[in-house]
């Protein structure tokens, strides 16, 4: 049986593989690390969180219990103390799950957020977006994010977890990037023309017919259904959180005609329709699921995992 500590440290390499970064940025931020937690003394030193010198995915971290050996884990989009009692009272009534794996960053995981939003600027360059524009809005965004989830209670549900004593960690970037990655070449084979032909593309995917079905499936929010696709820029998909709505200014400069992601602001659908810019959410728990799904497959190779599905996650095999 895997530790948690393993599980996590195979999802990192994983998400490495199809991170929108050459490995060798990836490489010399790590190195910058490095160097950097050299440098530190004292109390910095001794409370830097070293798993950053390995796994630069700053929001997918492990939390509690990475030395326990686990055969059958929860896993859920959002878990929160609610949902790790629920896992104790499952218990107490013979589920036997050995740990809890979150999607959505907690703990540190959540502090260090804005981090892996500069993986953002090498997304949106091979959407199309020169990579100095591209830096200009992630920088900014990345800054405001930092400054937004600063005050919040980060060590709350961690802690429940201790408490618990339930093994505990999350994966953010490392299964979005998968996510990405398979979304983006499923649309280039699929080349839909219309608007509509792309969410018709999208609900081919069994994650994106469940969140149909519970009523947030796969949706046109800026253009009509028989407008041209066009050149498609996949975007947010990965990257920690949303980049504001600049991204639609320089969507339209740089010539891209959709932009499909996960969810989009009300700013972002506003100034799209100003600009007639098609904007196609494909589902946010959908898109989740999708990435944590085509990391269990590769998992499934490397460990024997029977996985309880919680809080809004739908396991699909592929």
């Amino acid at each position: 049986m895997p530790t948690i500590n393993e599980i996590h440290e195979f999802a990192v390499e994983e998400g490495i593989k199809e991170d929108p970064r050459e490995e060798d940025q990836i490489e010399e931020e790590l190195e910058e690390r490095e160097d950097q937690y050299e440098g530190l003394e004292g109390v910095r030193k001794e409370k830097f969180d070293e798993d950053r010198l390995d796994n630069p995915f700053d929001d997918s971290k492990v939390f509690h219990g990475g030395e326990e050996e686990v055969d059958r884990v929860a896993i859920g989009i959002d878990i929160e103390t609610q949902e790790l009692l629920l896992v104790d009272r499952l218990n107490d009534k013979g589920e036997d799950i050995d740990g809890v794996i979150a999607h959505h960053p907690q703990g540190r995981a959540y502090a260090w957020l804005g981090k892996v939003m500069q993986l953002q600027i090498d997304s949106m360059n091979k959407a199309g977006i020169p990579v100095s524009q591209a830096e200009g809005i992630i920088q900014e965004s990345a800054k405001k994010v930092r400054q937004g989830v600063h005050p919040k209670n980060h060590p709350r549900v961690p802690r429940s977890a201790e408490l618990l004593d339930i093994p505990f960690m999350n994966l953010h970037t490392a299964t979005d990037n998968l996510a990405y990655s398979f979304m983006k070449d499923y649309l280039e084979e699929e080349d839909p023309r219309t608007l509509d032909d792309l969410v018709d593309s999208l609900l081919e995917l069994e994650e994106y017919q469940w969140e149909l079905e519970n009523g947030a499936g796969p949706e046109i929010f800026a253009g009509s259904g028989n407008n041209r696709v066009g050149d498609v820029g996949v975007l947010g998909f990965t990257g920690g959180t949303d980049a504001g709505d600049d991204i639609i200014d320089k969507m339209m400069e740089s010539g891209i005609d959709t932009l499909v992601a996960m969810h989009a602001t009300r700013d972002q659908v506003e100034k799209a329709q100003e600009k007639s810019i098609n904007i196609v959410t494909a589902g946010h728990m959908a898109s989740d699921s999708l990435g944590i799904n085509l990391m269990l497959d590769r998992m499934q190779d490397e460990f024997s995992l029977e996985v309880f599905e919680l809080s809004g996650f739908k396991r699909v095999e592929r």
